[in-house]
């Protein structure tokens, strides 16, 4: 991990951005969309012969201060990978290793669009999530206010706004504290998609495709195997892959395949050991771990997508449990109170 920490603080620009800079660029964080925008057109600007200044500044999708700030840095020398990693905090920590890789791979149009296409489903999938969850949440929200009613009928309004606080403040709370812990710790917010079945499958897939690209991406660009290992894992930000991980890295240090460390009961799964030992034999490395990058990939989009379909309705059956409670309890004090009448 230290190794991997050094090599970060390395790569980055000797100057630190200025303070307000900084601050500027953490607030505006464009949307996947937007980003995705911006990598697919970076792709077709320098496919088409464009230099970077030229290709950042005519790039939508992004801040126009930005934009500016890198082809500044672009025209006093600056290479992609320092100058998106100290003005780009919007990009993912993988995102930044792949993009350093491609570069001096000389494969950045390919990857811009690669990296395009990943933030563009990430964004669809988002997407289908929130249009997903906004008829059973809608229904809970007018269940909420409409089930109480009987208190404003009689005139009490204190016990209506009681009632209807009781179920959509604590609602309300715990997804406004959820946003804030998820903004302020990643690493909580990986924790929290570990325990949530199906989001854990997509949450390792998603993982291990990050590390396979990563990592095939350095090897294509030629270096040191143990290099490759190191940003792959900083890409992946895994703790369930860095133990093995930093374990393969001591192995190459000491003149030993990375495969000799990489257990059946550990955290890459089976078919990435084997890729990864046939490649080590055959020298097809590069083209294998490609492979498990797209297999990885898959498997994310496919847990991704079934929890889009599983989640929003088993939301609507609990809240459709719900609102059936509310009406059999407003019916059955209608019906005692007629019966009490009656009596």
């Amino acid at each position: 991990r230290t190794a991997r920490e050094d090599h970060s603080r390395l790569t980055r620009c000797g100057a630190s951005a200025d303070p307000a800079i900084t601050t500027f660029f953490q607030m505006a964080r464009p949307s996947d969309k937007n980003i995705s925008s911006w990598f697919f057109e970076l792709s077709e600007s320098l496919a088409s012969g464009f230099d970077a200044v030229e290709a950042v500044k005519m790039a939508d999708g992004v801040p126009t201060t930005t934009k500016e700030i890198l082809a500044n840095r672009f025209r006093s020398g600056s290479s992609w990978g320092d100058a998106i990693e100290e003005h780009c905090g919007f990009l993912q920590r993988g995102e930044i290793s792949i993009i350093s890789a491609a570069e001096d791979a000389g494969k950045l149009s390919e990857t811009f669009k690669e990296l395009g296409e990943v933030r563009k489903e990430t964004a669809s999938f988002k997407s289908r999530i929130k249009f997903s969850s906004i008829y059973p949440l809608g229904l809970l929200h007018f269940g909420s206010l409409v089930f109480p009613i009987n208190y404003l009928i009689e005139s009490e309004i204190e016990a209506y706004l009681v009632s209807v606080g009781m179920i959509l403040i604590p609602l309300w709370s715990l997804v406004l504290l959820l946003l804030i812990e998820f903004k302020l710790s990643p690493g909580f917010k990986k924790l929290f998609q570990l325990c949530i079945p199906i989001i854990r499958g997509y949450s390792i897939n998603r993982d291990l495709s990050r590390f396979s690209r990563t990592f095939s991406a350095c090897i294509r660009s030629g270096m040191p195997i143990e290099l490759c290992w190191q940003l792959a894992l900083d890409s992946a930000n895994s703790k369930r892959l860095d133990s093995e991980g930093d374990d393969a890295i001591r192995a190459i240090k000491g003149g030993h395949p990375a495969s000799e460390m990489l257990t059946e009961k550990g955290a890459y799964p089976k078919e990435f050991r084997q890729l990864y030992r046939m490649g080590e034999r055959t020298g097809d490395l590069e083209d294998n771990i490609a492979r498990a990058a797209e297999m990885y990939s898959s498997k994310a989009r496919r847990r991704l997508m079934a929890a889009t379909l599983v989640y929003p309705q088993l939301l609507f059956l609990l809240i459709a449990v719900f609102v059936a409670i509310k009406v059999i309890s407003f019916y059955k004090g209608y019906f005692d109170g007629i019966l009490k009448i009656l009596e």
